[in-house]
């Protein structure tokens, strides 16, 4: 009977340990916030940029120099998930790059940064990465074949929740 006993004692312990886990991975995130504040890829510093402005108006500039920036605003996602900042597009060295500024989303479990098709379900977008941290200023690499024409919808999602927490939309600077 003692057995038993201490059998059923160690189960009950195992399935409390498991919960209480459980609702700190889900809860915590409700109350912590995760700071980050990168700074611009290698290769766009403002120096560089004011030397560029600085050259002789006879020179050509690059292809990639040409391209015309995209960026838009973030909103609110589902529910009670508020979302706030600037979202733009940045190429340096032949690598497109997505940039967060001055962003501030809800904190949850389990956020990614995905890009997607206008009306497309997040799921079925194009994931960058896991979101850095809710808050500050962050850099994701936009994969070459992705055509952002088609893909110009920013949106924070939550996989443990199926929830989008805020979205962007891209759209030309001069829009």
């Amino acid at each position: 009977m003692e057995v038993v006993r201490t059998g059923s004692k160690v189960i009950v312990g195992i399935v409390i340990v498991f919960v209480l886990a459980l609702v700190w991975w889900l809860a915590s995130p409700l109350f912590l916030n995760e700071s980050v504040d990168e700074g611009l890829p290698p290769g766009s510093s403002t120096v560089e940029q004011k030397e560029e402005e600085n050259t002789p108006e006879t020179s050509q500039p690059s292809p990639e120099e040409t391209e015309a920036e995209l960026s838009g605003t973030f909103m609110n996602g589902e529910k009670n998930y508020k979302t706030s900042g600037d979202v733009k597009t940045l190429t340096v060295d032949d690598t497109l790059y997505l940039r967060f500024e001055d962003f501030q989303t809800t904190n949850g479990p389990d956020l990614f940064v995905y890009l997607v098709e206008p009306g497309e379900d997040t799921a079925d977008g194009i994931r960058l990465g896991a979101l850095k941290g809710n808050q500050g200023n962050q850099n994701y690499v936009i994969p070459k074949d992705v055509d952002l024409t088609k893909h110009s919808r920013v949106v924070i999602w939550c996989r443990a929740f199926d929830a989008d927490f805020g979205t962007g939309d891209l759209k030309a600077m001069n829009e």
